[in-house]
């Protein structure tokens, strides 16, 4: 009877050791694509950068100067520069990070080793890691979908690995897990550990076989630093690279043998229980696996798997990792559709406003026509950046309005309630303080040394959002001949974009300005400019 009962507690337990182990598998492969996640969205927002400088007016006018001043205004982040890889002349026109003005493109050579892809002969706009720019490091390459590749100039940004270190530094994983990034080449792009030790390595044996046999997996491997580990790696789409998260193979396998010595001890200490107490047991044991294997079933199919309480402390980590994987999956499947959808509408909804603007401020070609131009443009993109950063989420107002006069060194002061906003709400109620504080610079109080800004807000019970901007400490100001443009967009804004309206009062003492506007659930963006 004891052989028996052996056999099934030890098939009992492999069972138990073979869930372990793909519930830390999971977990691992999660965190990788995570990572992975993380960095594509990264190299997104850099995408859009560079586009928007190749289709700039300073950049078909071969403009250096303003070419330099307009990508320093982008805040691409330190160690980020710009090159123009020109293929008439084979060589590349490189402009500072940060510079605000260049008299002439300084030229840099094209290193033999630069790959074809940065040469314009391949498709990807992301590089591997390569030293074409600059011959003393690597760096990593991103070009421009803008100007057809061979034929024209390339607008390229120049990254150092280093910017990515900080991406994968960011993410919460544990002290014991190492991140390592490589590129199509299977080079070590970024590594949380030693990166700059290891930084342009190649990847050991074992990880480039499983890297070349599948695009994303969990494999035992060994470290570049030789010791014994398991690795979950995914392929990016977007970039070809790679994202490998590495343990310690201990922190895999020190759980599962302790559960194993943990069953096995109770098993010598319940050995001489009745067979009707091995059969409770071994059907609770079968109740426990049956469940593990319906919630497994639900994560595979995309739902969520609800926490429970086990009788098996082992099987109820399984399942909590279950829980906390689906749950987790189901956020980033949620914010991903949030982040297509909202970068569609962002497009389009762009694309109306510059065109707008574009109508009104160069009517007339005048040149400060043209700066109004940039300004607003300018503002649109510290918008967009304000909620990139919130993944085009809901913002809150009080950051709108920092972010709004963070350049003015405390002279614009806002206080309220926490108010969240939609992003087609965030983006226009900024349009509209950029308006008012380029006027207050221009004709109020910021044009005044003592002149100061205070804007206060209210939430009442129904929705509605009560705004006051009044500048004090200014010139004495009086109403305007005719409106203009900036008027006319701040209504605009506020009829269709806040579902409320916007009034001014011009008094001696200075502008006040009240808005009334309605909060809404409905994120979708309108097209009325």
């Amino acid at each position: 009877m004891a052989v028996p009962a052996a056999a099934a507690l030890g098939l009992l337990v492999g069972i138990n050791v073979l869930e372990a182990r793909r519930a830390h598998e999971r977990t691992l492969l999660a965190t990788a694509r995570s990572v992975s996640t993380a960095v594509d969205m990264d190299l997104v927002r850099k995408l859009d950068a560079v586009d928007m400088i190749a289709s700039s007016d300073a950049f078909a006018a071969a403009d250096w100067a303003r070419l330099a001043e307009r990508t320093s205004r982008l805040g691409l982040g330190e160690g980020i520069e710009l090159a123009v890889v020109d293929p008439d002349v084979a060589h590349v026109i490189h402009v500072p990070a940060g510079a605000t003005a260049i008299e002439q493109p300084v030229p840099l050579t094209i290193q033999p080793e630069s790959d074809a892809r940065i040469a314009g002969e391949g498709q990807a706009r992301v590089s591997d890691l390569h030293g074409a720019i600059r011959s003393n490091a690597p760096v990593i390459a991103i070009s421009s979908a803008a100007v057809p590749p061979r034929t024209n100039p390339e607008v390229v940004l120049v990254v150092p690995p280093t910017r990515f270190l900080d991406v994968i530094n960011r993410q919460p994983v544990s002290q014991s897990t190492l991140v390592t990034l490589v590129d199509a080449r299977h080079r070590v792009i970024a590594r949380s550990r030693d990166h700059a030790v290891h930084l342009g390595a190649s990847a050991t044996p074992e990880m480039v076989a499983a890297m070349t046999f599948a695009p994303e997996g969990v494999v035992p491997s060994r470290s570049l630093d030789g010791d014994r580990t398991v690795v979950a790696y995914t392929r990016s789409e977007l970039s070809g690279w790679t994202t490998m998260v590495v343990v310690p193979r201990w922190w895999l396998e020190a759980p599962i043998w302790t559960n194993v010595l943990g069953v096995g001890a109770v098993f010598l200490l319940l050995g001489g229980l009745s067979l009707v107490a091995v059969r409770d047991q071994s059907n609770a044991i079968s109740h426990e696996l049956e469940a593990l294997e319906q919630d497994a079933a639900a994560l595979g199919g995309g739902g969520i798997v609800s926490p429970r309480p086990g009788r098996i402390a082992s099987m109820a980590k399984v399942q909590k990792a279950l829980s906390c994987a689906s749950v987790e999956l189901d956020r980033r499947d949620q914010r991903q559709t949030l982040l297509i959808n909202e970068l569609n509408h962002r497009v389009k909804n762009t694309l109306a406003t510059v065109q707008a603007l574009a109508l009104q401020t160069f009517r007339g070609t005048e040149p400060e026509a043209c700066r109004k131009f940039e300004q607003r443009l300018s503002a649109l993109g510290r918008a967009h950046d304000l909620l990139t950063q919130a993944a085009w989420t809901e913002v809150e107002m009080q950051d709108v309005f920092a972010r709004c006069g963070e350049n003015h060194e405390g002279r614009i002061r806002a206080h309220g309630p926490s108010v969240m906003l939609r992003p087609e709400a965030a983006l226009a109620l900024y349009m509209c303080a950029h308006e008012l504080t380029t006027n207050s610079l221009k004709y109020g109080a910021l044009g005044s040394e003592t002149g100061s800004v205070e804007i206060g807000w209210s939430l009442q019970e129904d929705g509605v959002v009560q705004l006051v901007w009044r500048e004090r400490g200014g010139p004495a100001v009086s109403a305007p001949t005719r409106e203009g443009f900036g008027t006319k967009l701040m209504d605009r804004l506020a009829r269709h974009e806040l579902n409320g309206r916007l009034e001014r009062e011009y008094r001696r003492a200075g502008l006040v300005a009240r808005g009334r506007f309605r909060l809404s659930s409905d994120s979708r963006f309108r097209s009325d400019l």
